[in-house]
């Protein structure tokens, strides 16, 4: 199937950000909240860390077929959403970097600079990489068999979403309620997606629709964060110095 190039090389671009952005996590304190405890047990450095691991997970998901491996995870969704593979799937395949790059190119970078004002909004990418995570692993083991995503998603995604759970609120300085809504706020987003999929083959939209809702969907993190905010007293909100 031809596609554009850009199609093939975006997932390769964010691999290489990845591991920038992952040296300058772990080689200097540009983005530590707390250099007197480990930066494992900073929640606003574990902010920052949701970034580059999603990168390593889009490109675990979109460039297989580039190197020779037949696994691709837009003929995975079009034959779950029952629509026959390309060039027959009518899904276009520019929905796949616009929500991708949305969310993780931009959405959550946002997400993590904004930790230092609100600690709910900092951390809900968290919730979809979780979200992710639990959905790739039990698909993978009911199914006996590898799917798109898969290994970033049971070997990053699942024990470092729980670890920072662990670092920011059972051990650490915020509010369990907070931290969970955060997470829900990240995981409702996974569910919306899902909904996006739901409206296209129903026609409720069409192929611009469906556009415009992958790049709506890459805030939606902050969005439902956001309006969770309001629940809440803002001392709760605000990153403090951690003990732990």
């Amino acid at each position: 199937m031809q596609t554009h190039w850009f199609y093939t090389v975006w997932p390769f671009v964010g691999i290489g950000g990845a591991i920038v952005i992952v040296a300058i996590l772990l080689l200097t304190d540009t983005f530590r909240g707390n250099t007197t405890v480990s930066r494992w047990r900073d929640p606003a450095w574990l902010a920052w860390l949701a970034v580059p691991l999603y990168w390593i997970h889009q490109f675990e998901e979109y460039s297989l077929p580039t190197i020779g491996l037949d696994y691709s995870i837009q003929e995975m969704i079009c034959k779950n959403l029952g629509f026959p593979p390309y060039p027959e799937c009518p899904i276009p395949l520019a929905f796949y970097p616009v929500v991708n790059i949305a969310l993780m190119w931009f959405g959550a970078p946002l997400a993590a600079y904004l930790f230092r004002r609100n600690v709910l909004i900092g951390l809900s990418f968290w919730g979809l990489l979780l979200a992710n995570g639990l959905l790739h692993t039990a698909g993978g083991i009911a199914a006996g068999a590898y799917n798109t995503g898969l290994w970033s998603a049971a070997f990053l995604f699942v024990p470092l979403s729980l670890w920072v759970i662990y670092a920011s609120a059972i051990r650490g300085p915020y509010s369990g309620k907070v931290v969970g809504t955060a997470y829900a706020a990240g995981a409702l987003t996974h569910v919306l997606l899902f909904v996006g999929y739901g409206f296209y083959k129903a026609g409720m939209i069409g192929n611009a629709g469906l556009l415009v809702y992958a790049a709506v969907v890459g805030f939606m993190p902050i969005i439902l964060a956001a309006i969770a905010t309001r629940f809440f007293e803002p001392e709760l909100l605000r990153p403090v110095r951690s003990t732990a």
